[in-house]
């Protein structure tokens, strides 16, 4: 959809609109979009699959008329969404208003989940290049979805996704993310592994930390995807961060202790000293046993009372 063509266009129609019949039908469907998002790192067809959404899309596909020729939700449908209602097409909203369709499919998203931080969307679009989207700031994005949104849920119901939503983001960012990518900038300022890239186990820890279960945490709740959220995502995170990251960042520091250079030896100092700060976080306490007392009892009752309900 942005690709760059040799004669300075932009786009090709192909990509959603297959040849031959160049139906929009095809366009609108879910199935279309999984030939580029599907996958560890990026399964949005997976995703939307299991959300109400795509239970509703499997359910009433024949009430959705996905072959009108304007296909405007709340006038023509509005049985279920498919990724082409939310992102691209045409709606109605409760007031009359016609929100038109579009074929840039960044003006209704709040946040870019690519990156190992999530950050707002003009904020990568003017790393880009792209300065006229960077000019369109995440608010009037946001405003822009929520319009979609209302056509078929409560204004109070739309703006508790979002809450949800942006507590997920901020949660990975602050406790995984912002950290992981300080700390593999010391390893790699300080030379503490190798300058070849993704031949030392940490590298390849990291890079599936965000780049897979991450992308997967982030995508999930962006789409209503409770399964994706957490035991495709967040947990999976978790699991590496304690089980894997961290332990080999503390190899690094012992390996590099006995270093002839000088700067290493530094290196390992700071690596010490930001892993110590980390790990002191109120978020991490579990894991380094520094619960309070106040704190362990509520997570003693928590637990019995699991087993008192469901160990039978």
């Amino acid at each position: 959809m942005g690709r760059l063509n040799p004669d300075g266009s932009v786009g090709a129609c192909s990509a959603c609109h297959q040849r031959h019949a160049f139906s929009a039908a095809q366009a609108r469907r879910p199935e279309n979009c999984g030939k580029c998002h599907l996958g560890p790192d990026h399964p949005q067809k997976e995703i939307y699959e299991e959300s109400k959404h795509g239970i509703g899309f499997a359910a009433q596909v024949d009430d959705l008329n996905l072959e009108s020729p304007k296909w405007v939700l709340g006038e023509d449908y509005t049985a279920a969404p498919t990724c082409a209602t939310c992102h691209m097409s045409a709606v109605r909203t409760a007031d009359g208003e016609l929100v038109p369709t579009t074929h840039d499919v960044g003006l209704r998203i709040s946040w870019n989940n690519r990156p190992a931080v999530s950050i707002r969307p003009e904020v990568s679009d003017k790393k880009l290049g792209l300065e006229k989207m960077a000019k369109v700031g995440w608010e009037t994005r946001r405003a822009n979805m929520v319009k979609v949104c209302t056509v078929c849920h409560s204004p109070n119901y739309v703006d508790n996704f979002y809450e949800q939503y942006d507590g997920v983001i901020n949660l990975y960012n602050s406790k995984f993310a912002e950290p992981g990518l300080r700390i593999m900038k010391t390893v790699y300022d300080y030379e503490l592994i190798t300058r070849m890239k993704f031949d030392d186990p940490v590298e390849w820890t990291w890079w599936e930390l965000w780049h897979h279960e991450g992308r997967r945490a982030r995508h999930g709740v962006s789409m209503m995807a409770p399964d994706y959220t957490h035991w495709h995502g967040l947990y999976d995170v978790a699991k590496h961060w304690y089980m894997k990251f961290i332990p080999e960042l503390r190899e690094i520091v012992e390996d590099n202790k006995q270093s002839d250079d000088p700067r290493k030896i530094e290196g390992t100092e700071v690596l010490e000293k930001e892993l110590k700060a980390l790990l002191e976080r109120p978020e991490h306490a579990w894991y380094t046993g520094n619960l309070n007392e106040k704190e362990r009892a509520k997570r003693q009752e928590a637990q019995e009372d699991f087993k008192e309900r469901y160990a039978r």
